[in-house]
């Protein structure tokens, strides 16, 4: 077998090694990045299928004004949402809007979890992890769709999915 032979069979056995062994995690070891902050947010106009924000940073700093689309708005409760309307955002570690919720319902928490990336489908719209539970699917918030593009099928990663059980956040995962 010729070294291009070799290096290809390992290559090979190593990324089905990967994608076949679940990482295992437990959701309680993984409460929420600490780097996510839930925030005060006044609604300031709803135009166009988009409602737009204004954000008060967790330190009272302003953070500069954000939209969320109204589909994502409903799909959090957010029904009957009217311009002076105050909603809670969470914001990632690069103050990007995640979620959005209703500050009179308790906000239900995210779920996270960590296992391997299996596939993406080409416009990044439904993704697949493997974990100790087997293969899931998710569908994927649009505002997250652009940071699977830096990521392989097989690597490791972290995801937090919203109280709809859509994929709002994922990082690589490093052990």
């Amino acid at each position: 077998m010729s070294g291009r032979h070799l290096i290809f069979c390992a290559s090979t056995c190593l990324a089905l090694l990967l994608l076949a062994t679940p990482a295992v995690a437990h959701d309680a070891d993984l409460s929420g990045p600490y780097s996510h902050k839930n925030v005060p947010a006044m609604i300031t106009k709803i135009e166009s299928g988009l409602m737009y924000l204004d954000i008060q940073g967790s330190s009272g700093e302003k953070v500069s004004p954000r939209s969320v689309s109204v589909k994502k708005a409903d799909r959090m409760g957010l029904h009957e949402a009217k311009v002076g309307d105050k909603v809670i955002v969470t914001l990632d570690e690069s103050n990007v809007l995640l979620d959005i919720h209703d500050p009179n319902r308790p906000i239900h928490g995210h779920r996270v979890l960590v296992g391997n990336l299996a596939y993406a489908d080409p416009v990044w719209e439904v993704v697949g992890i493997s974990t100790s539970k087997g293969l899931e699917s998710f569908s994927v918030d649009p505002l997250t769709s652009s940071k699977l593009g830096v990521l392989q099928e097989g690597a490791l990663v972290r995801a937090e999915l919203d109280e709809t059980n859509v994929l709002i956040d994922i990082h690589p995962y490093h052990r």
